[in-house]
């Protein structure tokens, strides 16, 4: 019996197992196996202590009946299997597994033998395992997500209750093939499709699909899955998540059409329209702004908006920007105001800007509507320049009326005075000679009246474009001497000095010699006139650079400023205006020479300056003068 009992003991400390023999009262006669290893205990220190004292309090009751019964029925059978816990030597609890054998009438054993089996890794494992499931089963339940599992070919083996409320069938219609009926006809062969190629490459799955309920609504869905692999790495089927994307989709599609009716509105507008952030990057670009800046959308977007302003107006276009107070919503940053843009090529613009902003999740966006105003602003220069034309010309004319007042009084009163004379004969029938006098002073006075109306008709043709002139071959030598000796008498009266300078051969032109010479005679009254007694008047002609003739006239004058020319040069305008002016006329010369001299195609240019004298060059073209041929 000692050398079996033994052998017993190594067999079952070998096994892991342990194994006691009970008394009737439930006490410790013996105890084998790995009792240290499992329970921290040695055999001999539980001897005589009763098995119960170990056994957890929760389990206590149901080994005592068991132990109980096993002692009131013997039989050679063991007892089922009980999972309970015992106590360990270091205060901890063990989950064991126990059978038990009535031997209390075998005279070699006289107890009951209980197998004890360490479970606790199993018990805890299996615990871990329930833990997870309902884990995983709360979670599935309460997501708001529809969550499923599939076997290899497709059928749900699990899903959760929101899977069927977004597909629109009962729990239990969704399991296996039947959550298939409630996808549309239109995707079920891309479902299917892809269903077949991800299990076949054993890859995740990402599709968009639509359900359509019993009523015909239908519900936009998104459908994601991964595989799942056994211990070979094979595919057995997926878990997945079905996520309802209705509302998104009407978002996406409400906010795709309101974007397509803004874009629309925005493309047909006619003034440029851009949206800049507080950084002032370039966010929309119109296609009014494209045309309006020479830029293409595509090479301004998502850039700064610097390229379209002059760098001398950047600092002020940032601070305007920044010095918008965060935390409002949408108002007019500004009135609108006239300022300089770029074009594409770098060409600076006038434009009118108005610029709103709108406050949004803490970002500022800047929506600028630009109307280019170039032409506007041409039209108002000219208004202007017309304003001051019609301005100027008023008081040109006032100043010619006065002007002419007094320029026809003069030889009016000449006229009328000497008239009277030799009509009342107040000097007498003997004095011939003198009455003579008068008459002669009366033709000149007429002629004088007459040449200012032929002034005053022939400019009024050249501006209303109705003078014609009579064009024959002109000898610029004859046209010299003529106007010299027109104005001859003039020069002597004032003790001017009158001189020729001509240039040799001189070839003639094709003009008006009657026109060419009251040009000529003007400028030389003019040079006669503004010259102080003894000065000189030069007029000659030569040929130019250019292939042209120049007539000129020269003096040493009084001369004027530069600033003063273009006034000269305006019908009914004199530079000096006052009615004290020390020299007489109407002011028509100098215009009426230019429109004449135009009117051949050349050009009048004056050279003076203040007590320096003045130099008028008739500058007539190449196509004026004539070949020896001709």
């Amino acid at each position: 019996m000692q050398l079996s009992k033994r052998f017993i003991r190594v067999l079952l400390k070998n096994s892991g197992d342990v194994v006691a023999v009970l008394s009737r009262d439930g006490r410790f006669q013996d105890v084998y196996g790995a009792s240290r290893s499992v329970f921290g205990y040695e055999p001999d220190s539980v001897v005589g202590n009763a098995m119960l004292d170990y056994v957890h309090p929760d389990d206590r009751d149901e080994a005592a009946r068991r132990l109980a019964q096993r002692v009131g029925v013997p039989t050679d059978e063991p007892s089922d299997g009980m999972i309970c816990r015992l106590r360990h030597a270091d205060g901890g609890w063990r989950h064991v597994e126990a059978t038990a054998h009535d031997l209390l009438d075998d005279p070699e054993v006289r107890g009951i033998v209980v197998n004890v089996r360490d479970v606790t890794d199993r018990i805890e494992a299996e615990q871990r395992l329930r833990a997870s499931e309902a884990l995983y089963h709360t979670l599935a339940e309460s997501a708001p997500v529809g969550i499923f599992q599939t076997d290899r070919v497709g059928r749900i083996t699990f899903a959760n209750a929101r899977l069927a409320v977004i597909a629109g069938l009962p729990q239990d219609a969704v399991l296996g093939h039947g959550w298939l009926a409630a996808v549309h006809p239109d995707d079920r062969p891309r479902l299917e499709a892809e269903w077949a190629r991800c299990m076949g490459e054993g890859r995740p799955m990402l599709i968009d699909l639509r359900f359509r309920g019993a009523e015909g609504a239908i519900t936009s869905v998104l459908c994601q899955s991964s595989p799942l692999t056994d211990a070979e790495g094979k595919c057995r089927g997926c878990v997945g998540t079905i996520t309802d994307m209705t509302e998104y989709v009407r978002t996406a599609e409400a906010l795709l059409m309101a974007e397509a009716r803004t874009n629309a509105i925005v493309d047909t507008a006619a003034d440029a329209i851009l949206t800049i952030d507080e950084e002032g990057i370039v966010h929309s670009f119109n296609r009014a702004a494209e045309e309006m800046f020479g830029i293409p959308a595509a090479d301004i977007l998502w850039r700064k908006i610097d390229r379209l302003i002059p760098a001398s107006d950047a600092v002020r276009h940032a601070d305007r920007l920044h010095a918008y107070q965060p935390g409002r919503s949408t108002r007019v940053v500004g009135p609108a105001r006239d300022i300089l843009a770029l074009r594409g090529d770098g060409t600076p613009f006038p434009i009118e800007l108005s610029v709103s902003s709108i406050e949004a999740n803490g970002r500022r966006m800047f929506t600028g509507i630009v109307r280019d105003i170039t032409e506007r602003k041409r039209i108002e220069r000219e208004l202007i320049q017309a304003k001051e034309a019609a301005e100027s010309a008023d008081n040109a004319k006032s100043a010619f009326l006065a002007t002419m007042s007094h320029e026809l009084r003069t030889p009016l009163n000449a006229v009328i005075g000497f008239a009277q004379v030799i009509e009342m004969r107040i000097l007498g029938t003997a004095e011939v000679d003198r009455y003579t006098e008068y008459a002669a002073s009366i033709r000149q006075s007429g002629e004088h009246l007459l040449g200012i109306i032929d002034d005053i008709l022939d400019i009024t043709k050249i501006e209303a474009g109705d003078l014609d002139l009579v064009e024959q071959p002109v000898d610029l030598t004859d046209l010299v001497g003529q106007g010299v000796n027109l104005v001859a008498i003039q020069a002597g009266q004032r003790n001017v000095g009158l001189s020729i300078d001509l240039e040799g051969d001189l070839p003639p032109v094709r003009g008006d010699s009657l026109r060419l010479r009251q040009v000529l005679v003007n400028l030389l009254s003019n040079g006669v006139k503004f010259s102080q007694p003894g000065g000189p008047v030069t007029v000659g002609a030569r040929r130019n650079g250019e292939g042209g003739v120049d007539l000129f006239v020269r003096d040493a004058g009084i001369g004027m400023a530069p600033e003063d020319i273009p006034k000269a040069l305006a019908p009914f305008f004199q530079v000096d205006q006052s009615m004290a002016r020390r020299y007489e006329g109407t002011g028509l010369g100098l215009p009426l020479s230019k429109r004449l001299v135009e009117r051949h195609g050349g050009t009048l240019l004056i050279d003076s300056a203040p007590g320096q004298g003045t130099t008028v060059t008739v500058r007539l073209p190449p196509e004026r003068v004539m070949s020896t041929d001709e």
